[in-house]
This record gives C-alpha cells, sequence and structure tokens, in this order.
C-alpha cells in the first residue's frame, strides 16, 4: 500500500483481492472515528464531496474510487466488473483504513450502497462495519421497477436496461441532454449548480466501466447479501427517484438484520449525496454519536 499526503488528505494506493489499485484519501484526525464512503455509479469519491463539507470535523473521512471511476484503476476485461468485485474492493479498504479494533460507520449510495450489500456476508465487513447507512439504491430488479423511462410495461423495464448498459447513455454535454439528464436522475427542484456538478461528474466517467457497471446492475441479486447486514442501518431514498424508487428503500430496511429507520425525502431524485447533504450529513453524524463514539456537530 502507497501512501502520500496531498493538502489535508492522505492518498492511499490499495490492493484489491484481484490487484486492482484503488484510489483512497483520508481526511481528519486520525484518532477520529470512521466514516467510509462508497459513490454511485459513473461519479466519483468527489459526489460525496457536499456531504462532507457539512460533517464535524472531528470525524475521519475515507474516501475511495470504485473501479473503473475517477483514479482508481479500470478492469481490463469484463470479469474485472461484478458484484464480488465491488465487495472485495470495499473489504480491501476497509482493511487499510479501519484501525485494528475498531468499527466504521459505512455509507454507499445507488452503487455504493450496493457495494455495502455485497460485501454483507463477508467476515471484513462484519469485523469493520459498525453502522451503515445506505441512500438511493437498491439490491433486485432495478430495471423493472425504474420509472425513468416513461414506457409502459416491458417497453420501459427494456429502455431502463439499455439506459444503465449503454456505454454513452447521456450522448454529448448540450443543453438538450443536461434537461433530459435531470429528468432521469434528479429531482425537479434541484438548483443549477448541483445539475452541473452532478453532469461533470458523470461526463468524466469512460464509457467501458459506466456501460460494464450498467450491465451488472441490469442483473442485480443481493437480497440474500443484504439479509447478511447486522449492523444498525439507516436507508434512505427519494419520493422522486426514478432509478431506485421508494420501493427499494423499503425493501432493503425489511432484508436487513437491524433497521433503525427508513426515510424517504420529498422532492428527492437519485442523488442524494448531492440533493440533499445536509440531511444525509446530520443522519451521518447522528449514527456515529449512536453507533461508534463520534460527538455530533452544533
Amino acid at each position: 500500500m502507497a501512501t502520500r499526503h496531498v493538502g489535508q488528505a492522505q492518498e492511499l494506493r490499495v490492493r484489491s483481492a484481484d490487484g486492482t489499485r484503488l484510489h483512497v484519501e483520508v481526511r481528519g484526525p486520525a484518532d477520529g472515528p470512521t466514516v467510509v464512503f462508497s459513490h454511485c455509479w459513473s461519479t466519483s469519491l468527489a459526489s460525496w464531496g457536499p456531504v462532507v463539507r457539512e460533517l464535524d470535523p472531528g470525524l475521519r473521512v475515507v474516501l475511495y474510487d470504485q473501479r473503473g471511476h475517477g483514479r482508481t484503476q479500470t478492469p481490463i476485461t469484463r470479469a474485472g466488473y461484478s458484484t464480488d468485485k465491488l465487495a472485495d474492493d470495499l473489504c480491501a479498504v476497509l482493511e487499510a483504513t479501519v484501525p485494528a479494533g475498531q468499527k466504521a460507520l459505512v455509507a454507499g449510495h445507488s452503487m455504493g450502497g450496493m457495494t455495502i450489500m455485497a460485501a454483507g456476508p463477508r467476515a471484513t465487513f462484519k469485523e469493520k462495519a459498525g453502522a451503515v447507512l445506505l441512500t438511493n439504491t437498491g439490491c433486485t430488479d432495478l430495471p423493472r421497477r425504474s420509472t425513468a423511462i416513461p414506457l409502459p410495461g416491458a417497453l420501459g423495464t427494456l429502455g431502463a436496461k439499455i439506459f444503465l448498459s449503454a456505454p454513452l447513455p447521456l450522448g454529448p454535454a448540450n443543453a438538450v441532454s443536461a434537461r433530459i439528464f435531470k429528468f432521469l436522475v434528479m429531482g425537479r427542484s434541484a438548483d443549477k449548480a448541483t445539475q452541473r456538478l452532478c453532469a461533470k461528474l458523470v461526463h468524466d466517467c469512460g464509457g467501458v466501466p459506466r456501460g460494464e457497471w450498467g450491465r451488472v446492475m441490469n442483473r442485480l441479486e443481493l437480497d440474500d447479501a443484504a439479509r447478511e447486514i447486522s449492523a444498525p442501518t439507516v436507508v434512505v431514498g427519494g419520493d422522486e427517484d426514478k432509478l431506485t424508487p421508494p420501493w427499494h428503500a423499503h425493501h432493503i430496511g425489511e432484508l436487513v438484520q437491524n433497521c433503525e429507520e427508513v426515510r424517504v425525502l420529498p422532492g428527492l431524485g437519485h442523488m442524494g449525496p448531492l440533493e440533499a447533504p445536509k440531511t444525509l450529513a446530520e443522519l451521518v453524524g447522528k449514527m456515529a454519536a449512536n453507533h461508534i463514539g463520534a460527538g455530533s456537530k452544533a
């Protein structure tokens, strides 16, 4: 594992089980309670930035780029893309960043939440995860439950599958694609700055990993893995989320062993960390205080 310091962040290069190099950043006091963030499909660790900026500075924050995203290595074959690989990567990050004998709050958005659920049965996850926050995510039946493509029945399901697996689902960055993008992934009240940040993150993602991870999500089935999560869990959804509608939040809440709350936020689309950072930061602070010994933000 290689380490360097850039500004206030400590940058790590962590090797996953198959040798994939993961880009990891650690911020905050070395002795602070640890929160590990796992980001969504087609973005990077920067998507959690608005939430991190709202957190108690006494928390120790760990962020990493999923494989094929940001500064993490992109798999060279299709075998590098699976929910098992997502779980491998998260467990490698937990091993590298959570001190021995301590537990972390692990938070995941969309594919990041799927990553956490995939890791649910792993011994490393059970040892290191003291609490779990899942936002705008699902564990099964994603295309059929999606309302992103406003077509009836099987046509809507097919449209969702195509959207997920297409290497360039948004087309070129222009005014038309921006309007389509907002309709698909954000709530109606999302402001222009949030829309621009979200679009930039997605357009910066390579087409191959975007399409390959979409292929994995098209056939996602993690119910059994989610049932293995015993840590205290809060699940957040948005009532305007078209990619993972509120059904998913309630379904996950029924699967995990210790669900403290299922909260569906009014007006929230799919991009919880960008659209509702203060609410998610408050939940992180509360869960950290209750489960991993952190003080809450004044």
